[in-house]
């Protein structure tokens, strides 16, 4: 998981939290996806691994997102 200061952290955590009914961290140890709650697999590359540690987002979710 990527650093970040505690306040922002406290914030993350309580958003995903009432979001996703747990936090990164904790979906991380499961090792599931944030979104979608799948098992991660695995990345295409290492710009989708960095970007897991960012929003949690598996392959798949990261695929469907329309990035603009």
């Amino acid at each position: 998981m990527i650093e970040r200061g505690q306040k922002v952290q406290n914030f993350l955590d309580n958003f995903s939290t009432k979001a996703f009914g747990k936090t990164q961290a904790d979906a991380e140890k499961e090792t599931v996806c944030m979104f979608c709650g799948g098992k991660i697999i695995g990345f295409t590359d290492e710009l989708s691994r960095k970007e897991y540690s960012i929003s949690g987002m598996c392959q798949k979710c990261q695929d469907e997102m329309e990035w603009e």
